[in-house]
């Protein structure tokens, strides 16, 4: 069954922490062509605590005319934030990016800000999706001493947000994980926030909660339905096998209608407006 991969993160350097050792965009097609994803979204990252990343124009040069991919934009809010702005709304203007990816938990971002409507207005102008990282932020907790820095931001968090652009898809990244409860209500009263099933686990070292998470992405489905649940993987954290184990099991008793909306319609119209 065809598929797109909402939330994919590639880099060029040799991988040691993590489940596989390649992510670079050669060895992600060639999964790609395995797995059957038709597209995978890239998302440019911004990883302030520990000062890394794959920056905008970078990870634009390198999927400059791969039609398999697609990118979203995002900010360094601690550093370079204005400057990022610029690159974002560049790159929004020559119709390089399909979205915006916000790293709430691993940066200290105020939603509520001036700084921040400086986003809305350009996701709005542009007809953006906005993204954000919520709930459990694995690598931020092991390696900052900052609590701030660590913090959880749940679905409810970005209702707010959610209002201020009702013509615009707001995805709640990783269900939240651990506030499944929290995402599900919040979704409910929302009908313009999603949710994708990436990095629900670091497919290296948590294994022995699969379980629960394909218990977790039920209750979610059964709650809120498939048009609400987009088909991720977070990769290289959570590997694709991984993630399409987590929807074939947890939609066994759904129809091959909802798994294509999982697994390829809900995005496609995300990312076609």
């Amino acid at each position: 069954m065809k598929k797109i991969d909402i939330h994919c993160h590639t880099t060029r350097r040799a991988l040691k922490e993590a489940a596989v050792e390649d992510a670079s965009v050669q060895h992600i097609t060639k999964l790609m062509q395995k797995y059957d994803i038709e597209k995978t979204v890239l998302l440019a990252t911004y990883f302030s605590h520990r000062g890394s990343g794959i920056t905008n124009f970078r990870l634009s040069h390198w999927i400059e005319n791969r039609e398999e991919f697609a990118m979203f934009g995002s900010f360094d809010f601690q550093h370079y934030f204005f400057q990022g702005l610029n690159e974002v709304k560049e790159l929004a203007e020559e119709k390089k990016i399909k979205g915006i990816k916000i790293y709430t938990c691993y940066q200290d971002i105020d939603l509520k800000s001036e700084k921040f409507g400086e986003v809305i207005s350009l996701s709005s102008k542009f007809q953006l999706p906005l993204m954000f990282h919520c709930g459990y932020s694995y690598q931020a907790m092991r390696t900052s001493s900052k609590p701030s820095i660590a913090s959880m931001v749940q679905a409810s968090d970005l209702e707010h947000i959610a209002n201020l652009v009702p013509h615009l898809p707001v995805i709640v990244c990783h269900m939240s994980k651990p506030y499944t409860d929290d995402l599900i209500s919040t979704v409910k009263r929302n009908d313009n926030i999603y949710t994708d099933m990436s990095g629900l686990i670091d497919s290296k070292y948590d294994r022995k909660d699969i379980p629960e998470c394909i218990e977790e992405i039920k209750k979610f489905l059964y709650e809120c339905g498939p048009r609400k649940l987009l088909f991720g993987t977070d990769f290289p954290i959570q590997t694709h096998q991984d993630s399409v184990h987590f929807i074939e099991e947890s939609m066994k008793k759904f129809s091959l209608v909802d798994k294509e909306d999982v697994y390829y319609n809900n995005s496609w119209r995300i990312l076609h407006g």
